[in-house]
């Protein structure tokens, strides 16, 4: 039997990548994730912490990034910082956006990918991942959502 998250990760329809659109609707999200790091209200792995901080000052290097992404399904058991993937329906929120998304992805309408940073740890071996943009259609989706990764 097919789950219903299931069937929305396998029915999403995708928007063409479009890195310099994209990177103008969430450049913002950038500085604000920027800004909590910087505030300590939100605690990453240091090089991605550089990375949103570099982003953040320097939209170009954001707009490279988002062009060089790699796009891949989020696997079950990733874990992915500053997102709900994976977790309950009951534990979400805001559920007028995942009503939004439901019903894009219901009428056949393309969605932007998540944006997720990634580093591989040389020291300890461990791979980080951190949702930089897009946790609605992201947790809507759940695993096996295709994303936008950026090896930093």
């Amino acid at each position: 039997m097919i789950t219903f998250k299931q069937f929305l990760s396998e029915s999403v329809i995708y928007n063409k990548p479009d890195p310099e659109r994209m990177s103008d609707e969430e450049h913002n999200e950038t500085t604000h994730q920027s800004q909590a790091i910087k505030d300590g209200n939100m605690n990453v792995h240091p090089a991605i912490a550089s990375a949103i901080h570099k982003f953040a000052q320097n939209k170009p290097s954001f707009t490279k990034a988002l062009r060089q992404s790699k796009i891949q399904r989020v696997q079950k058991g990733t874990e992915v910082n500053n997102s709900e993937i994976g977790q309950s329906k009951s534990n979400i929120e805001d559920r007028t956006k995942v009503n939004r998304v439901k019903k894009q992805i219901g009428s056949g309408e393309g969605i932007d990918r998540p944006i997720i940073l990634r580093h591989k740890d040389p020291s300890t071996g461990q791979t980080h991942h951190h949702l930089l943009a897009g946790n609605t259609r992201a947790t809507t989706v759940g695993y096996g959502i295709q994303a936008h990764h950026i090896d930093v």
